[in-house]
Parts: structure tokens; C-alpha cells; sequence
């Protein structure tokens, strides 16, 4: 039996949270707010950085070769200037905390913003956020100055590929000021979900009437049923001008049509013919909105859920919320 400090679980848990606290912290979602100590800082050369090293280099064999003082002194010039560059890097990031983030819940096909507050108790400069899954190409978010004792927030956007939870995962904050010889990073993972809601459907049919059954009716223009006769208005379609009317009148006269809804509107998503399941939460957040904005008595009833009437914010919301989460495994954030 091999004894506990040789097992692999303990070598990677233990002893590696151990002797390398830097690397396994970001591998769990941490708490906010975080301040950056210097055990978690990072610092490389940069392109820039190694293209300077190369010619100080060249510089220092030139002098030395022809035994040149002022070449020597302006090597020995660059090297210390190189040197302040990384431990000015170095403090920049050092004690930079990231105090909480904020995200709106956003529709499928739209960017998701994570607005993240970052503060310190000295000026920083030039601090920027990157993802995981950020390409080379992507533009960078950054800060250019962060006074001291202000929080300020850093808005990183990214494209939503599907619906339900969109966390931001493990994020890269690096600067690389003063020169850019050096970039300084720390690793993060924030737990940070934002909600994505469905695409809803861009030309829905009209609003169900499966619960026209229910209070008094309202009259709905441009509908199936033959309500009566009414003046020409502007708008009013040629196809329904009553000619026999008009004829006898001397003056416009159009048909107007009206259909029957009850006060309060029931969205089942077992009624709607659609064979595809997104196709149907489309349909259905499509129709949430159009009777949020016009304040009707709604109720969205889906396998396992019944929102019931309403038509509050809170109801609005929450049937979106459901929506997003149709079928979906529950997280504890929900």
C-alpha cells in the first residue's frame, strides 16, 4: 500500500496547493472581492522586450569589443531602465483588487457585457482583461488609469452561442506598463453567470386565444370576425372599403374586423404545432414580450412549470428565466 504523500490525489490536492498556491487557485471559482497579492503575479518579456534585449546584447559585445566607455555606459543605461520596467510591472498589478462583477441578462445572438469593478489603493495604469477562450486577434479591454481609492469598471463583452447560464470562466488580467518590455498576468477563475434568454421569433402568428373563455372580451382590429362599418382612415387597407356603402353614402366607408380575447392570455407550450423545441421557446418568448408590453394577464405554462397569471416585471422575468432554463440541468446559482 503506498503511504498518502505518494498517492496522485494528494500530490495533486495537497502538496500541490501547498508549494504552488499560485497555480491551483484559479482552477476553483473564487470569492469577491479579490485583492492580487505578489505571490500570483506572473511577469515575461514581451516581443518588443526580447528585440530589446537582443540589441542591448549586441551594444554590450560592440563596446567591450572596441573598448567604447560611452557605449558600455549607455548598455549599462538601458539595462537599468529595463530593470525598473519590471518591477514597475510588477507593482502594478500588485495589491489590484477585483471588487465584484455586474451583468445583465441578455437575448441568444447578443453580446453579454461583465461590467467588472476593479479597485486599488494606488494608481494604477494600463490594466486589461482577457479570457480563456479569447482569440489573438480579439481586441483587449482595458483600463488606462485606475485612480487611487476609486472603483472603476472594465466592460468585457462576449458573443452568446446558446441559451441558459454564460459564466465568464477564468479570466487573465495582465499590464504591460510602462514600456511594454514586460507583461505582468495573474490567472482568475470568477463566478460570474449571465442569463441568456432565447432568440424570440421575429415574425410571430397573433397572441393564442385559448383563454378567450375567461372575463370580458376586448376588441382587437384587423381580426377574423365581421364587426360593423366605420369611416375611412388614413391607413385603412383599399380591400376593406364597403363599395355598396360607399356608393349610397358618397363617403368612404370600411368594413372593420375585431377578434374575441379573454382578459387573461394562456401561452402552453404544448399547443403550439412546432416540432422543434427552440422553435417553440422562440415562439413562446416572443409572445412573453409582446403581452408584457401591452400588459395583459398572461400565464406561460410549460412541462413542469406554471407561471400562473400575471403581468408584473417580476412575472415577465421570471417567465423569461424559465424559458432560458427549459430542459436544461439547474445550476445552484438558479
Amino acid at each position: 500500500m503506498k503511504p498518502e504523500f505518494l498517492k496522485p490525489d494528494y500530490l495533486q490536492n495537497e502538496l500541490g496547493n501547498k508549494f504552488f498556491p499560485n497555480l491551483m487557485l484559479h482552477r476553483k471559482p473564487e470569492n469577491l472581492p479579490l485583492q492580487i497579492n505578489w505571490r500570483r503575479v506572473f511577469i515575461l518579456p514581451t516581443k518588443p522586450g526580447l528585440f530589446f534585449a537582443f540589441i542591448t546584447f549586441l551594444m554590450l559585445i560592440a563596446s567591450l569589443n572596441f573598448n567604447n566607455n560611452m557605449g558600455l555606459m549607455m548598455t549599462f543605461l538601458l539595462v537599468g531602465l529595463a530593470q525598473v520596467a519590471l518591477y514597475q510591472v510588477f507593482f502594478n498589478l500588485k495589491n489590484l483588487t477585483i471588487d465584484h462583477v455586474t451583468v445583465k441578462p441578455v437575448f441568444l445572438g447578443e453580446e453579454a457585457e461583465f461590467m467588472i469593478h476593479l479597485k486599488a489603493d494606488e494608481v494604477k495604469y494600463d490594466i486589461c482583461i482577457k479570457n480563456k477562450s479569447s482569440s489573438k486577434d480579439s481586441l483587449t479591454p482595458c483600463l488606462i488609469e485606475l485612480p487611487a481609492d476609486e472603483l472603476h469598471p472594465i466592460l468585457y463583452t462576449t458573443m452568446t452561442s446558446k441559451r441558459g447560464w454564460l459564466t465568464l470562466g477564468k479570466i487573465k488580467i495582465l499590464s504591460s506598463y510602462p514600456f511594454g518590455l514586460f507583461f505582468a498576468w495573474i490567472w482568475t477563475n470568477i463566478d460570474a453567470k449571465c442569463l441568456v434568454y432565447p432568440i424570440p421569433e421575429i415574425s410571430p402568428p397573433p397572441l393564442p386565444t385559448h383563454a378567450q373563455s375567461d372575463g370580458e372580451t376586448t376588441v382587437i382590429k384587423q381580426g377574423e370576425d365581421f364587426h360593423g362599418l366605420k369611416p375611412f382612415q388614413s391607413g385603412d387597407s383599399m380591400r376593406l372599403i364597403a363599395w355598396k356603402r360607399t356608393a349610397q353614402t358618397g363617403a368612404l366607408i370600411s368594413r372593420e374586423f375585431q377578434q374575441t380575447h379573454g382578459k387573461k392570455l394562456l401561452l402552453d407550450y404544448a399547443q403550439i404545432p412546432l416540432a422543434d423545441t427552440e422553435a417553440k421557446l422562440s415562439r413562446l418568448t416572443a409572445w412573453v414580450l409582446i403581452a408584457y408590453q401591452q400588459q395583459l394577464d398572461y400565464c406561460l405554462k410549460l412541462p413542469q412549470f406554471n407561471s400562473g397569471y400575471g403581468y408584473s416585471s417580476k412575472h415577465h422575468l421570471a417567465c423569461l428565466k424559465e424559458l432560458a432554463l427549459f430542459a436544461l440541468p439547474q445550476s445552484k446559482t438558479t
